[in-house]
Parts: structure tokens; sequence; C-alpha cells
């Protein structure tokens, strides 16, 4: 955490008197208490798994907002413990329901939204206000303020001080009463982020408010259902508003090793003559799968023709322009342990056929280890020229990622990621998944 001086310690204070107040104190005749002129950050962040470990005592609390390892190894226990697949999602409905049939009904300190990560507090966010739903559905709405001043070690004064506000209570309550107060907090000459930090299927409503009202969007596709994350992107694409995917950027070192083995003008040929995609996905979600494909049949003008659902693989046929066929595949493959994001991209095997000497084809395969190229490898395509990568696991965290979106300013959304929701949202709507 970078070094902050508190300006004072979170005030409970009632929902009408927010605005007023932050006025107040960034208005004072201080001429060194003033806030920065940098942007605001909503967050939506529910930790339904965090606050359901804590409340059956299988983590120590406070309730803080962060997927630490203390709590991703936790579920991950209980989901064996338990006997559930190893397919199970951290954040899936199945888990938390049967967490919530053993809660306790001792009360936690919650300081969700009155501390946040390092990688975002270099930044200096003028405003972050956390929207902090409760598992209880008849918590009342709280309110809460504070102010800080991160640290600076260069010499002079700078408008580096921001505030903080947690709305705190049950989901129908935030919706009705909350989201009235954001109405009043935004700041019309700085821009503003919503960091949606759980699954798209839950609350629509209050989702639906944000899309109506502008703020930049980061969002992440790893959680919800296929279905409900290409809707939410094919509307805001239609509707022009910016859009940021944690699940397609974590995709970003496998475009660029991909890239990077066709940067070579020898190897450009091969392009012209591929045939087959084998994409290998951890667990049974499809959206990064589906954004990968979308993406290379985007960049080499394919056409998408049909789609076939089998029990273990999803089919996806394309046409080059000259007509030739691709076939391409997603293929579900099961865990040895439960993950955080299910449906992270694990193999790519690319076969390119030239002609029809053996020889003088080509087997690229990509892998995030090398136990997975040797997998890939099977199938006959020994004879054939053979490029293999390891491409490497990240592991930072979503705040960090968050971080890098927020540094970068991206106002806008990506084209290729754009071009790439085209493409996926029509392959879906082909399948009946």
């Amino acid at each position: 955490m970078k070094p902050q001086l508190t300006l004072q310690t979170p005030l409970e204070l009632p929902p009408q008197e927010i605005s007023n107040y932050l006025n107040k104190l960034w208005t004072s005749e201080d001429t060194h208490n003033y806030g920065a002129s940098t942007f605001t950050l909503i967050v939506w962040q529910p930790a339904w798994l965090e606050q359901c470990l804590v409340q059956n005592g299988l983590i120590s609390g406070p309730i803080t907002g962060n997927l630490n390892p203390e709590i991703v190894e936790a579920a991950k226990n209980f989901v064996l413990d338990e006997g559930l697949p190893h397919t199970t999602s951290l954040d899936s409905y199945e888990l938390l329901n049967l967490l919530k049939e053993k809660l306790s009904d001792k009360n936690f300190e919650d300081y969700r939204g009155q501390f946040f990560e390092s990688s975002i507090s270099t930044l200096n966010p003028r405003r972050l206000i956390t929207l902090a739903p409760t598992l209880n559905n008849n918590s009342e709405l709280k309110t809460f303020v504070s102010a800080y001043c991160p640290l600076s070690d260069s010499l002079g004064n700078q408008p580096i001080c921001g505030d903080l506000v947690v709305i705190r209570g049950d989901s129908n309550s935030i919706n009705k009463k909350g989201l009235k107060i954001i109405d009043q907090l935004f700041i019309e000459e700085l821009p503003s982020w919503l960091w949606w930090n759980g699954s798209l299927d839950e609350s629509p409503e209050i989702f639906e408010y944000f899309i109506n009202n502008g703020p930049r969007l980061i969002i992440d596709t790893a959680f919800g259902s296929p279905k409900r994350c290409l809707k939410v992107l094919d509307r805001l694409k239609r509707a022009k508003i910016a859009i940021n995917d944690l699940n397609w950027d974590r995709l970003k070192s496998w475009r660029e090793s991909l890239a990077m083995i066709f940067d070579p003008p020898s190897r450009r040929p091969i392009l012209d003559h591929i045939t087959d995609i084998d994409v290998d996905i951890a667990g049974e979600h499809i959206m990064q799968a589906l954004f990968l494909i979308s993406w290379i049949s985007d960049k080499l003008e394919w056409k998408f023709v049909r789609v076939e659902k089998n029990e273990d693989f999803i089919k996806i046929e394309f046409h080059r322009k000259n007509g030739e066929k691709i076939i391409t595949s997603i293929n579900s493959l099961p865990l040895g342990n439960p993950i955080v994001h299910l449906g992270q991209v694990i193999g790519l095997r690319l076969i390119s056929k030239i002609s029809d000497v053996q020889k003088n084809n080509t087997c690229v395969i990509l892998g995030c280890e090398s136990v997975e190229c040797m997998r890939l490898e099977a199938g006959g395509m020994a004879d054939m020229q053979l490029i293999e990568q390891v491409v490497p696991n990240s592991f930072s965290s979503s705040e960090s990622d968050v971080s890098k979106l927020l540094g970068s300013s991206r106002g806008n959304t990506s084209p290729l990621f754009e071009n790439s929701i085209e493409i996926a949202s029509k392959i879906f709507s082909n399948l009946n998944y």
C-alpha cells in the first residue's frame, strides 16, 4: 500500500449529508487540502465468496473485498472436502449456495472500500465509491466517508488527495437508495469508471443504471453465463460505450505469442493454408476461447459458416475467401484443481496444409505448460514441421489488471475487441448452449 496521510477515519453519515460534506471538505480554506484532478472509480464489490468463508469460520475476518491467496486456498479446500466437481468455479452459484447453508449469525468487521490495493492507490483516484452488497437481505443502507492523501517523495505540493465513499446494504436497498447517492457524487469534469467486480448475471438492474449513466466500464466475462456476457457486450458495443474486459486482456500473451510466430515473412504463407485450429480450455466456460478464435478469424478475414456442439467440444466452421474450409474447435479439459477463472485458454494447435507432402506442412503448438504442448502434439502430426512455444502464465491480480487499464486512460473500446465481440456473438447465437 502506498503511504497515505489519513485526513479522517471512516465516518458514518446519513446518505443525504454525503454530497454537502464532501463539497465542504474540498473547498476548505486550507489550500493544501484539495482533491486530485484524476478520475472517479466506482466499484461493485460483492465479495460473496469472502463473505461466505468468513461467516462460515473458514477464514478469519475482517472482510476486505480483495481475493487474496488465503481465500482461494480455503475455497479450493471446501470444494474438495464437499466432493464438488473439480470444474467448480470459485465464484459459482453451486459453491456459494452450499456455503450459505451454514452461515453464522455473528457480525464481522467489513472494511470493503476503506482501503484499496497499492497498484490503484498509485494512480491517486479523486473519488473511489464502493458498492458493498451484504449477504443479509434485510440489511439497511449505511454510508461511510473518509479522505486520504498519498504521501509523495517529490518536492512541492501536488493535488493528489481523494475521498472514499462506501455504500453498504443489501442489493435491494443499494438499488433503491444507493444509486440516488451516486447520482450526486459524479464529478462532471472528471472521467468516471465502473469496475463491475462480480458476475454479470447478478443485479442486472444496478448494472443497467450504470449503462444508462455513462461511466467507462471494466467487466470480467470469466464471471457470468456466456449468454448474458455476450448480450451485455453486444449491447454496449451498439451503444458505443467504452468496454474493457479483463477476460479479453488475459488473452494478450496468447495473441502476442501467435503474432510473433508469424512475424517472419517466410512464415506468412502458412496462414493462407490453415485447415484446423484446436483451442484447449480449463473447464467449460467458453468465452475466452470464443474471443481467441474470433480474433484469429477476423485478422485472417474468414467467414463464419456454422457451429456444432458435441459432448466434449464445440466445432466451428469458417471459410476463406476462396471457399476453402477451416475447422476450429474448443475442447473442454477436466481440471485437477478448482480455479478462479474457468475457461482460461491453456493450449492451441494450428495445422496448415500447404501441399500433399506431409513434411512440407506445418503444426504450430502453443501451450501454457510443456505438458500441454505434448498433449497437443498427438494426432499424427509428427511428420509435419513443428513450431512450439510456451506461453507464460499471468498471475496478476484483478486489482493490478484494473490499474493498468486506468493508467492507460483508454476511453474507447479496442477495435480488435469490438470485431471479436461481433464474431463471437454471431457464433454463439447459432449455438444450442
